[in-house]
């Protein structure tokens, strides 16, 4: 560590433990913030000699989001409430193909809606969903969603209105928010802020979802 970068890591520090971290340190309190879902960040060294993060989230963390995200009514996703009904539940999520596809159980009653009663037929199926991870500002979000597969052809219809819409939000990392919430709970002695910040990659490989990105702080 040069005398300049050792000077400014020494401003910039942060209490863990009542000790003073900096470099490895500092990262390694930064990953125990999100370690509770699963989430690690890493810091990658770039071919230009810069550094750049990258967080990592394994397949068990990206289920935990579909789960919380969407399914949030007592492990539920309702697609359509009433005497004729349709929900979604039991999900996992697989990481495969640069996709993220999510696997869960519709139980629906389709047909007439009387008001007390629907007159109709009990379906139940097992579905797959997918969506490809993008960048979307400082976030990360699906897109090119797609039904995959549908055990009863009948219910496709119900999945494409009802399901479809609503998958952007079931990943949605805002890894800008998650950055500065870092900074804040770190301990810093500075005042620091995001100047810049931009998301370079989105992978999707190897049972894991992993982004990487480059920002720059300014301190006061």
């Amino acid at each position: 560590m040069t005398g300049a970068n050792a000077k400014i890591c020494t401003q910039l520090v942060a209490r863990t433990h009542g000790k003073l971290a900096c470099g490895d340190t500092l990262k390694e309190h930064m990953n125990a913030k999100l370690r509770w879902l699963g989430i690690w960040i890493a810091v990658v060294a770039a071919s230009t000699g810069a550094q750049a993060a990258e967080i990592v989230l394994e397949r068990s963390a990206v289920e935990k989001l579909v789960t919380q995200t969407m399914f949030s009514n007592a492990g539920r996703y309702d697609l359509q409430r009433g005497a004729c009904y349709a929900y979604l539940e039991s999900p996992s999520v697989e990481l495969k193909d640069g996709r993220i596809r999510i696997r869960s159980r519709l139980s629906s009653r389709v047909g007439l809606d009387t008001g007390n009663s629907c007159v109709g037929v009990s379906i139940t199926s097992w579905t797959v969903v997918s969506g490809r991870p993008a960048a979307s500002g400082g976030s990360v979000r699906l897109e090119e969603l797609r039904i995959d597969s549908v055990d009863d052809p009948t219910v496709r219809l119900v999945l494409e209105s009802g399901l479809l819409p609503a998958l952007p939000r079931a990943i949605e990392l805002d890894v800008l928010k998650a950055v500065r919430s870092m900074l804040q709970s770190s301990g810093a002695q500075l005042q620091t802020s995001v100047e810049t910040f931009q998301i370079e990659s989105v992978v999707v490989g190897d049972g894991r979802l992993g982004v990487r990105f480059d920002f720059r702080l300014v301190a006061r």
